[in-house]
């Protein structure tokens, strides 16, 4: 839990006399919150009124209500208990980072506390602060910048963060993005390993946000907030929104932790004072502006809404702010899904939600490599690894990289190894281009002296990922774990070309263009 510190009485006096007829100033009434947002100018991380300089218009939260600060930097809000109180940082400004780069921007207000009885959750937190108070720091923003994004790291054990710090993190110290943020799943059921995974991302040396997922929450816990109890404790609200250059960020915490009786299960939904939350949020940006919403179970096709009228409400908001884009993971899969008016999206243009592939890949199954490290080949054929987000000014496009290879594997191309040269032969050619939007134009050919060809768009469970299971299926007993079902593929392009080949090796080229990037892979076919 955050930890902030207070300004006395006297110095509220002193410093904002227009305040002075208040009955109780400052005070926590057992109805309000109070408190200032300031430009720590000592960088203590205390407001002093003789040297720190008070910030207006900033935006507070309650996890329900959003205010903004006066001219003072003075907010209040309800106090709601087993709630947060939040800054919501601005353009241009900063906030401090704890030693494992998370955010420092709330306070969790349970004054009974939150827990399960497996983990250790939220200890209560006692009376509020007279005041409550956030520091900010000066920091220019560009109009252009990446966010670094990880679907499930979602480790087991100890042994499989170092799967991750290997074969993921290694590759990323260093980098130059804006932030990280990882799409829920942060672990796999075992909270004790928050720190762990926490401290090993905070080594890539940028700030991280956490987005709670399914396997984030205690399940032993006996209501939504109980159940969230570590998460708490380790990451503070579940959902909370920031603004980064010239886009707005919104967290979701789109989990529903159910209990009735014996039974335990979760469905997807946000809950009322959440959907109040968006409602105060969308309701005060600028209509133009790109609204970036993090979440980790997609809206659709992953599991069922607990509530089909809050449903339909969400959509309803989103469709106000049509300048908006989710990204969510859970999937363990890489697709574009264009949210229409069939799954009763009112807009007038789809909303563009992006299940983001994962770091865990197929939950580290597969093979291990010589390294001792899982394939982990995901359903739909794309290999583990993570992504990039880029904005630009109002727009945005995404990148995608597979973990441990160079930056231009993009694709991969399923053809014959070889095939006789006693004729013409026809061929099927399969293109799995990871991220390739569906309106994705894509041609190959064959040899230097080929043509150009179309290739069709035709989603389909992945052959290469089909050619996996079956080799290691032939392999009997193994020690690890092998991969589940193949999924169909939503990016899988075919050809069926005629080859009238000369004897030799010949090169299989591919292209695919979208109105992001353009893609391109190869593969060698021996005619014999």
């Amino acid at each position: 839990m955050r930890q902030l510190l207070f300004i006395s009485f006297a110095a509220v006096f002193f410093l904002f006399p227009g305040l002075q007829n208040t009955s109780i100033l400052y005070a926590q009434t057992g109805s309000t919150v109070k408190g200032v947002v300031y430009y720590d100018k000592t960088e203590d991380g205390s407001f002093n009124p003789s040297a720190d300089e008070p910030i207006e218009g900033v935006a507070v939260s309650n996890g329900r209500d959003v205010v903004v600060t006066n001219s003072n930097g003075v907010y209040e809000l309800p106090a709601i208990e087993n709630s947060p109180i939040f800054v919501i940082k601005p353009r241009n400004w900063r906030l401090p980072v704890d030693k494992n780069q998370m955010p420092d921007y709330y306070y969790m207000h349970s004054p009974q506390g939150a827990s399960g009885e497996d983990y250790e959750g939220l200890s209560p937190t006692g009376k509020l602060p007279e005041s409550l108070n956030f520091p900010l720091y000066p920091n220019k923003e560009p109009n252009n910048f990446d966010v670094l994004v990880f679907g499930d790291t979602q480790p087991r054990d100890h042994k499989e963060i170092g799967y991750i710090e290997r074969d993921v993190i290694s590759e990323l110290t260093g980098m130059d993005a804006a932030f990280g943020v990882t799409l829920g799943d942060v672990v796999f059921d075992d909270l004790s390993l928050f720190d762990h995974i926490t401290s090993s991302i905070s080594t890539i040396g940028i700030p991280w946000r956490y987005v709670p997922g399914n396997h984030d929450i205690d399940f032993s816990g006996n209501d939504n907030t109980d159940a969230r109890g570590s998460w708490y404790r380790t990451f503070g609200p579940s959902y909370y929104s920031f603004s980064y250059g010239p886009a707005h960020f919104i967290v979701l915490d789109d989990i529903r932790w159910i209990v009735e009786e014996d039974d335990r299960y979760y469905r997807t939904g946000l809950g009322e004072d959440q959907m109040e939350f968006l409602r105060n949020e969308i309701r005060r940006l600028d209509k133009d502006r790109l609204l970036v919403l993090l979440t980790h179970i997609p809206y659709e096709g992953s599991t069922q809404w607990q509530d089909e009228d809050e449903k339909k409400a969400f959509y309803e908001l989103l469709a106000g702010h049509p300048n908006s884009i989710s990204l969510a993971a859970h999937t363990h899969e890489h697709y574009h899904h264009f949210i229409d008016n069939e799954d009763g999206y009112p807009g007038k243009e789809p909303h563009h939600m992006i299940s983001v592939g994962t770091v865990c890949g197929s939950w580290w199954s597969g093979a291990p490599d010589e390294y001792g490290i899982p394939h982990a080949m995901m359903s739909d054929g794309t290999p583990n690894g993570y992504a990039f987000l880029h904005i630009e000014g109002n727009d945005w496009k995404m990148k995608w990289r597979t973990a441990g290879r160079p930056a231009d594997v993009q694709m991969h191309i399923d053809a014959p190894q070889s095939i006789p040269a006693d004729g013409t032969e026809k061929i099927t050619v399969t293109a799995n281009i990871y991220n390739a939007l569906p309106s994705a134009e894509v041609k190959m050919k064959i040899g230097d002296e080929g043509e150009w060809i179309p290739m069709q768009r035709r989603p389909q469970k992945p052959p290469e990922r089909l050619s996996v299971m079956e080799r290691e299926e032939e392999l009997g007993e193994v020690p690890w774990r092998k991969l589940g079902n193949a999924h169909v593929s939503e990016h899988i392009w075919v050809a069926e070309p005629e080859v009238p080949l000369d004897p030799g090796v010949h090169l299989i080229q591919v292209k695919a263009e979208d109105k992001w990037w353009e893609y391109e892979g190869e593969r060698h076919l021996l005619v014999k």
